[in-house]
C-alpha cells in the first residue's frame, strides 16, 4: 500500500484548494443563508467547477474528464467540502452515477447520455433510489415481501413504464440525466428485483416535486421525482434486467469513500479554525490554546482528521481492485468519519463559546453540515448493520484479519 501523493495527486489537489478558496469560500455563507432551498443554488459554482476541470475529473478524456483515480478524488472532494460542503456533494453525486454508466453503459448509451452530459457545462448526473417508505429497506435490503422500493416498472412493447415516487434524491431538480432505480418484479427479494433506467430529465411523465428544506448541506439541491408513466426504450435499461443492486455494489465500490471524504473536509475545516481561533483568543490572561482542557480538545480533532483521512484512503486505494476488495470498505468509511467529525464540530462550538453560535463566524453552519452525515449515504446504525450482516455471513473458520474477500457480493451503497 502506498500513500506517497504522486506529483499528479498534488497538482489536483492544488487545483481543487483553488477552486474552493477562490470560487467557493467568498459564496458559500451567503448562498447557505438563503431561506429558499432553491436560492441556496448556485449554476455559477457548477460552471465554475467545469472550467476548472473538476466537473468531469473521474470520466474518461473521451467525455471530459481526467480519468482520476479514487483517492485523487477523495482529495478533491475533501477540499471542496472544506470550503463548503454542498458544493462538494453535488460533484460527488454526478460523479458516481456518471462513472456507473460509464462502466456498465452500452457503447450507444454511453454515447448518447454521457457524451451529451460532457458537452454540457451545467451538466449533472443523479440516481432516484430513496422512497418515501423505502429509505432503509433498501440499504440492508430488506428481504421480505413488501419491502423495499415500491416504484415500478412495466414491461411493455420496445421498453418499460415506470410509475412511482421517489425523495431526498440529490441533484433531483438540476440533473438532466437521472438514474431511476425501480422493481421490475413485484413478488421477487430485493436483491434480484430491482433494475436501473437512463432516463433524461426532459422525458414526458418526469416530474420534479419539492425542492426539501435541509438543515445542512444548503448549496446542494434535494427534491421529490415522480415518475408518471414514464416510458423508457429497452436500449435505456442499464445492465440486465433485476441485477441493479448487484450492480450498485460491484461498481460504486469508491462511494462511501467520496461520503466520507465529504465529511472529512468538514471536519478538518473544523480544526483549522478552531486551532487559528484558540491561538488568538485570549482568556485568563494567555491564548486558550495554553490550558490544558483545551489542548486536549484540540488533539481529538486533530485524530479525528488524520484518522478518518487514513481510512479513507485506505479504502478509496484498495476500490481499484475489485476482485481483492474487502466489502466492509464500501461501509465503513463514511460511518468512522461521520461520527467523528460530528465529534469535532462540537468540540469547536465549546472552544468557540458565545462566538460559536452567532451565525457571522460560520462554526454553527459547520455544526449544520457535520449532522447531515449522521444519516445521509445511509444512517449510521444501518451501517451497523450491515457491519454485522458482513460478521455473520463470514467464513466462521477464517481469521478475519488475514481474510482476502472472494468478490463478495454487496448492495445498497448509495
Amino acid at each position: 500500500m502506498e500513500f506517497t501523493l504522486t506529483d499528479e495527486m498534488i497538482t489536483w489537489r492544488a487545483k481543487a484548494r483553488s477552486f474552493a478558496d477562490t470560487v467557493v469560500r467568498p459564496v458559500a455563507a451567503q448562498l447557505d443563508a438563503h431561506t429558499d432551498p432553491e436560492l441556496a443554488w448556485s449554476w455559477e459554482l457548477v460552471e465554475a467547477a467545469n472550467e476548472h476541470g473538476l466537473r468531469q475529473a473521474p470520466l474518461p478524456v473521451e467525455f471530459g474528464g481526467a480519468a482520476t483515480d479514487y483517492v485523487t478524488n477523495c482529495m478533491i472532494l475533501e477540499e471542496i467540502a472544506a470550503a463548503d460542503l454542498g458544493i462538494a456533494v453535488v460533484l460527488a453525486q454526478h460523479w458516481k452515477f456518471a462513472q456507473m454508466l460509464n462502466e456498465l453503459g452500452t457503447e450507444y448509451q454511453r454515447k448518447n447520455h454521457l457524451a451529451r452530459n460532457a458537452d454540457n457545462p451545467r451538466g449533472l448526473f443523479a440516481a432516484s433510489f430513496t422512497e418515501p417508505s423505502a429509505g432503509s429497506d433498501n440499504l440492508l435490503p430488506y428481504t421480505g415481501r413488501g419491502g423495499g422500493m415500491q416504484t415500478f416498472a412495466e414491461k411493455v412493447e420496445g421498453g418499460y413504464r415506470i410509475n412511482g415516487m421517489k425523495h431526498y434524491i440529490s441533484n433531483a431538480n438540476r440533473a438532466d440525466t437521472v438514474l431511476c432505480f425501480a422493481r421490475t418484479d413485484k413478488d421477487g427479494p430485493l436483491t434480484e428485483s430491482v433494475t436501473a433506467f437512463v432516463v433524461p430529465a426532459d422525458a414526458e411523465g418526469f416530474r420534479i416535486g419539492r425542492v426539501h428544506d435541509k438543515n445542512g448541506e444548503r448549496i446542494a439541491n434535494n427534491a421529490e421525482i415522480f415518475y408518471e408513466n414514464v416510458f423508457v426504450p429497452d436500449e435505456d435499461v442499464l445492465g440486465e434486467p433485476g441485477t441493479a443492486l448487484r450492480s450498485v455494489g460491484r461498481l460504486l465500490r469508491a462511494s462511501n469513500s467520496y461520503a466520507a471524504s465529504c465529511a472529512l473536509g468538514v471536519g478538518r475545516e473544523c480544526f483549522d479554525r478552531t486551532l487559528r481561533w484558540c491561538r488568538e483568543r485570549v482568556q485568563g490572561g494567555v491564548p486558550i490554546i495554553e490550558h490544558q482542557a483545551v489542548g486536549s480538545y484540540l488533539a481529538d480533532m486533530y485524530l479525528n482528521v488524520d484518522v478518518s483521512r487514513t481510512y479513507i484512503w485506505r479504502a478509496a486505494w484498495q476500490a481499484r481492485t475489485p476482485e481483492t476488495f474487502d466489502p466492509a470498505l464500501a461501509v465503513a468509511p463514511k460511518l468512522i468519519t461521520s461520527e467523528r467529525v460530528f465529534d469535532s464540530a462540537r468540540r469547536a462550538m465549546e472552544l468557540w463559546g458565545g462566538h460559536g453560535v452567532m451565525k457571522e463566524n460560520g462554526i454553527e453552519k459547520l455544526l449544520r453540515d457535520a449532522s447531515i452525515w449522521l444519516h445521509s449515504d445511509g444512517t449510521n446504525i444501518i451501517l451497523r448493520q450491515r457491519m454485522a450482516n458482513l460478521l455473520r455471513d463470514g467464513d466462521p473458520d477464517a481469521v478475519i484479519w488475514d481474510a482476502v474477500p472472494a468478490g463478495a457480493a454487496m448492495v445498497g451503497i448509495i
